[in-house]
């Protein structure tokens, strides 16, 4: 929103990495914070240097940072609903290579089939793995707002409890597929329901 914000979140990121404070990032893109002078990918690419848990989808990571595997596809993904996750296997890999830092790359996979049926799943890369999580097919979506934000605070969480990778994705995953569930951008599902899901209990039924 601004050139002192840039800085001070560049001094942020700087002074984690040298007390050794694992730094997380959502190469989040709004057009509408970019009119300063700078350009959303001149501010990201610098901060993300300093970070060790990568976290986009296909979209944003175009808009951000300007890294993509094959131009202008990811509007057709969205909009049709059909993804080739062996793509996003690539997009990760690029990521990568472009920033040797990084401990991990998370990518959502969101298929847009309609306005309130989305298929829903995610993906991680460790720079030795590519994890691909379950795929919820989610109907009667009540509200997509934050969706992305409680993947992220589950992704961190499972990491930063032990986790093991393929654990802490599907822990994320889970996490905001019930987001969808809950109006507003605050995930309100317990610990509790979150764990139920993401060990394969997606049956709803209520727990006395």
């Amino acid at each position: 929103m601004s050139e002192s914000e840039a800085k001070l979140a560049l001094t942020a990121v700087q002074q984690a990495q040298s007390k050794g404070v694992t730094v997380s990032c959502d190469y989040n893109y709004r057009k509408k914070l970019w009119k300063y002078g700078k350009t959303a990918s001149e501010v990201i690419r610098e901060l993300v240097q300093y970070v060790d848990v990568g976290i986009v989808n296909e979209e944003d990571c175009q808009r951000s940072q300007g890294v993509s595997v094959s131009e202008g596809d990811w509007e057709e993904s969205v909009s049709t609903g059909k993804l080739d996750t062996s793509k996003y296997e690539a997009l990760a890999k690029k990521i990568f290579d472009e920033f040797p830092n990084l401990k991990y790359q998370a990518i959502t996979l969101r298929e847009s089939i309609s306005a309130c049926h989305n298929g829903w799943s995610g993906c991680l890369y460790n720079g030795k793995d590519f994890l691909l999580s379950q795929r919820y097919d989610i109907t009667d979506i009540v509200d997509r707002v934050g969706g992305g934000d409680s993947f992220a605070a589950g992704l961190i969480f499972g990491l930063h409890t032990g986790k093991n990778d393929e654990d802490a994705l599907r822990f994320a995953v889970a996490a905001s597929c019930l987001m969808h569930s809950i109006l507003g951008d605050v995930n309100l599902a317990t610990l509790e329901e979150v764990e139920r899901l993401a060990g394969g209990d997606a049956s709803g039924r209520v727990q006395r």
